[in-house]
């Protein structure tokens, strides 16, 4: 961050300076059918936002079913960041999330940092979709996120898809509130879309899916196209693969790609001759007795699909490895292996480290000058870092939760007192607490949860803190347990949500059948053993669901919007081949694959997001996407190999 921007950001914090473009919005929004409410965006927002002027949060009503007229309607939670510059390109970016039942508004900071790219001459969009994220208002269960909120807080696999487990009496709890689930769908989301950015005054915009955002993606441009000026799809969900019986291609395509690389690596080739073989012997060793292990823990035939997943999470050199970490295995020897998961291969970015290894030509003066400019780098990313903690501190501190900002004050006296609560008393409180979360705001259960929890001698002080407040500090009261409830729950309540997509409408067209066929033809088997433990239990879980499939949704689309397809040839949850054929039926469609990358693209590579916003800039040229040459992985070779 610059001086500039932190000037600018302290002047507009402590002015309560407004962005004049942010006024229809607060007055009802753009389109009288899709009304804007503005809320308190949920906090922390980041260092350089100011809610107001770079940000404005709130929910946007859209009909749940967009094909009825005059029905029910549900509010969809968003935050509009607005582009830094002073003359934006009209045509803004619309995030579609992942899941489904990912969510965006509760991370603004990260989501703002992973969009940052394109925020210089574009507005950036964030949604939650319907049912998903702080979008779950019609379809979340309130009652059961309140009794068993500590399994929803730590999800247990073994027992969260059971017929008899939390996830199935929510289900039955969000029946029993009268919701038509099959609304809940993908077709639905296209046309939340379009409503969003009529509500915003957009009438022409780019949408960027990255996961199953690439599927809502693709179901938007066949089913709301009107003002769509260009799609990117970064790690994508065919709508025509059955994702969920192909879920170990991706990981089978990865382990793939860091062979083939090697073999067209002449020193790796030299090294590892027989590498495909190499890693089929190290499947088989993992699957045998005695068990080998790393770090003092057993390690089976699942490992094969741990390393490659965690190939996928990082950017760092993971893939170099592999070649030796395989050989070893297959030999019964895990040294390599211990050491790269326990992060003994990470690189030390420490200024004596970097002297060390590349300062060794440097004469006196050169030298000096080097290591004065490395101190000077580390004391400038420190300050940095200050800095965007104490503006973090100070946009919180000068948030406006209520009139009063009485809320605020409540809510750190609440927090403050409940970490000295026992463990009974503490879950009994955040039990009650969650409960707000379904209710219409009421100054009398606040109270009521104060009396019922609150040592005491803390009573007296905290009612008279809700005495204080406005009417308009106990909707935001609410707001914020929403907020916190959503925190505390949002990997169950993201596997509730894909479940409610997923099950309606990708089975039948998935089966455990399906599934077992893809297996059997895995080039690399052993991979299996780890993604069956995960994918399995979803079958079953999915059996809980009626099935609302459409005539259509998995055939291919066929569009003219411009489209750029984005994969990563260490993506272990998307296919890294998907780009390629998901352009077979778009014509203005343009693919690259991107080595070294993992899930979500442009989070591995400056490159990836050069491509994407030179694309999204002019659609419909021809992208340059040479700098992908470079991001092939090089391989570490042993010295008695070499």
């Amino acid at each position: 961050m610059s001086p500039d921007q932190i000037i600018a950001t302290l002047i507009a914090l402590m002015s309560s300076a407004t962005e004049p473009a942010f006024d229809p919005l607060k007055a009802g929004g753009h389109d009288t059918r899709y009304p804007v409410a503005i809320e308190a965006c949920p906090r922390p927002l980041g260092p350089l936002e100011v809610e107001g002027s770079t940000v404005i949060c709130g929910r946007v009503d859209v009909p749940e079913d967009h094909a009825a007229t005059g029905g029910q309607t549900i509010p969809l939670a968003f935050a509009l960041l607005k582009s830094r510059s002073t003359a934006p390109a009209p045509d803004p970016v619309i995030y579609l999330h992942g899941g489904p039942g990912g969510h965006t508004v509760q991370d603004i900071p990260m989501n703002a940092a992973l969009f940052d790219f394109l925020r210089d001459r574009r507005d950036i969009i964030l949604f939650d979709q319907r049912g998903a994220g702080l979008s779950d208002r019609s379809v979340a269960c309130y009652t059961e996120f309140a009794e068993e909120f500590v399994k929803f807080a730590n999800v247990d696999e073994e027992n969260v898809f059971a017929a008899d487990g939390p996830m199935a009496k929510c289900l039955t709890e969000t029946v029993a509130t009268g919701v038509d689930l099959s609304l809940y769908n993908t077709t639905q989301s296209a046309r939340d879309v379009r409503a969003i950015m009529d509500a915003l005054g957009y009438g022409v915009y780019n949408a960027f899916g990255i996961s199953y955002g690439t599927k809502l993606a693709q179901e938007l441009m066949r089913s709301a196209p009107d003002g769509l000026r260009s799609v990117v799809i970064d790690s994508i969900s065919r709508v025509d693969s059955p994702a969920y019986d192909t879920n170990g291609v991706p990981m089978d395509q990865a382990l793939g790609w860091v062979v083939d690389f090697c073999m067209e690596d002449d020193a790796c080739a030299a090294a590892y001759p027989d590498l495909e073989e190499t890693v089929h012997a190290a499947g088989r060793r993992l699957a045998e007795e005695p068990k080998l292990t790393v770090a003092g823990e057993e390690i089976d035939a699942g490992m094969m699909s741990e390393l490659i997943d965690s190939s996928n999470a990082v950017a760092g050199p993971f893939t170099a490895y592999l070649p030796q970490v395989f050989t070893e295995l297959a030999a019964g020897e895990t040294a390599t292996l211990e050491k790269l998961v326990t992060g003994g291969f990470d690189p030390d970015r420490s200024a004596a480290a970097i002297m060390g290894q590349y300062g060794a030509g440097l004469g006196g003066l050169d030298r000096t000058l080097a290591e004065v400019a490395l101190m000077e780098a580390e004391q400038m990313r420190s300050a940095g870092d200050a800095a965007a903690k104490l503006l973090s501190t100070l946009s919180d501190d000068l948030a406006t939760y209520g009139a009063l900002n009485t809320e605020a004050l409540l809510d750190e006296a609440l927090s403050d007192v409940a970490t000295r609560l026992d463990l009974d008393a503490l879950l009994a409180f955040l039990r009650d607490y969650t409960l707000f979360i379904g209710q219409d705001p009421d100054r009398a259960d606040i109270e009521t949860l104060i009396a019922t929890h609150m040592p005491d001698v803390e009573q007296l002080r905290l009612l008279g803190m809700v005495a204080a407040m406005t009417e308009e500090d106990v909707a935001a009261f609410y707001q914020r347990a929403r907020v916190d409830a959503a925190k505390l729950t949002a990997l169950a309540r993201m596997i509730f949500a894909l479940g409610i997509i997923a099950c309606q409408e990708d089975f039948p067209f998935n089966s455990l059948e399906g599934y077992n066929a893809v297996a059997a033809d895995y080039r690399f088997p052993s991979i299996d053993t780890g993604v069956r433990e995960s994918t399995a239990p979803l079958y079953g879980f999915c059996d809980l669901f009626d099935k609302h499939p459409r005539e259509g949704f998995h055939d291919p689309v066929t569009s003219d919007i411009p489209v750029l397809a984005m994969s990563g040839t260490k993506d272990t949850q998307t296919n890294p081949d998907a780009a390629e054929n998901v352009v077979r039926t778009l014509p203005n469609g343009q693919a690259v694959l991107f080595p070294e990358a993992g899930h979500a693209v442009i989070m591995f590579s400056q490159c990836a997001r050069d491509v994407a916003e030179g694309f999204v800039e002019t659609p419909t040229a021809a992208v340059n996407a040479a700098c992908t040459a470079d991001l092939k992985p090089g391989f570490h070779v042993p010295p008695q190999a070499q």
